[in-house]
């Protein structure tokens, strides 16, 4: 029997990461504002405790699900069908599978948040890149907590999060709330200028902020050294190209894409490489309602691969 399609919000992360006070924090706000029965499913238990008492009184039902060979389709609907829930609230166990829960639940149902310790994130980085990877993949809503890292490395950290996943929402938390962060200020280049020389170390802070700001780059002349990602055989002289980039949180390259246009004959070939000025344009893609960056050819040269073929975030 399918499970009833009810709101489920998921929180993951490490151990000790801030999930159990964050949901606290969530779940006072869910039930002031629209009160309802909820069922808090726990997947690990960390130092802050729930009082099961106290939840209960607010119309939250706790149950443990601690194994994760339990977490099934059967099993939550059992929970589900036990209390009557109208929203579920899940703790997820940080190193359990990330694609368990769309196993139980669609994915449009599922609001994923993953917290993370900005204290101890570069130690798992060292050691667990392919699972924090995956995570990052699958959220919805990245939060930084305990955040007292340098302006350079939060954007360092943004952008890894971005290259991995480009429509998670991100936001860094100190003890006092939310740290809020001027990106502009500290672009590795001049975003005010006509034209941009998108050197090699620029290319994925360019490409990070051009995505989620195309206005603030219409109109503008770029140049940059770029590979043919897609050769758009589709389309005549429409195309992509960027770079390969490795991220922080993953020993997987993540495509650093834009799409260009030039003379309708030209057709390139996968993976060849060019030094081309375009000037930005922007689109609509109906598809996805979304504006998008285009790069409109001025002047395009092949030229050999670049040293360092792979740029980092």
């Amino acid at each position: 029997m399918m499970i009833p399609y009810i709101p489920v919000y998921l929180f993951s992360g490490f151990l000790d990461s801030g999930k159990t006070s964050l949901i606290k924090e969530f779940l006072n706000g869910l039930q002031n504002k629209t009160p309802c029965r909820i069922l808090l499913i726990c997947c690990e238990q960390g130092e802050e405790e729930y009082d099961y008492d106290e939840l209960y009184e607010n119309g939250i039902i706790l149950k443990y699900i601690e194994d994760e060979c339990l977490f099934t389709h059967d099993n939550i609907l059992g929970l589900i069908r036990e209390t009557s829930a109208d929203k579920v609230v899940v703790e997820y166990n940080g190193m359990w599978k990330a694609s368990l829960p769309y196993s139980v639940w669609e994915k449009d149902q599922l609001m994923e948040t993953l917290v993370i310790d900005t204290d101890t994130f570069e130690v798992y980085l060292s050691n667990l890149k392919a699972i924090i990877a995956d995570k990052i993949r699958t959220a919805d809503l990245v939060i930084f907590g305990r955040c007292n890292a340098d302006e350079d490395k939060i954007a360092y950290y943004r952008r890894s999060v971005k290259a991995l996943n480009s429509n998670a929402n991100i936001v860094f938390r100190n003890d006092n709330g939310d740290v809020n962060i001027d990106y502009v200020s500290f672009l590795p280049y001049d975003y005010t200028e006509d034209h941009i020389d998108v050197t090699d170390g620029v290319f994925a802070a360019f490409y990070t902020d051009a995505s989620e700001n195309p206005d603030r780059y219409r109109g503008k002349t770029v140049s940059f050294t770029v590979m043919v990602l897609n050769p758009g055989k589709d389309k005549k002289g429409s195309f992509i190209a960027g770079r390969l980039a490795l991220t922080c949180c993953s020993e997987d390259l993540s495509a650093f894409g834009f799409i260009f246009d030039a003379d309708d004959d030209f057709e390139p070939e996968l993976k060849d490489w060019f030094r081309i000025t375009a000037e930005m344009e922007v689109e609509h893609s109906e598809k996805y309602d979304i504006d998008h960056p285009v790069c409109k050819v001025i002047d395009m040269q092949k030229c050999d691969a670049p040293a360092r073929e792979v740029v980092g975030v």
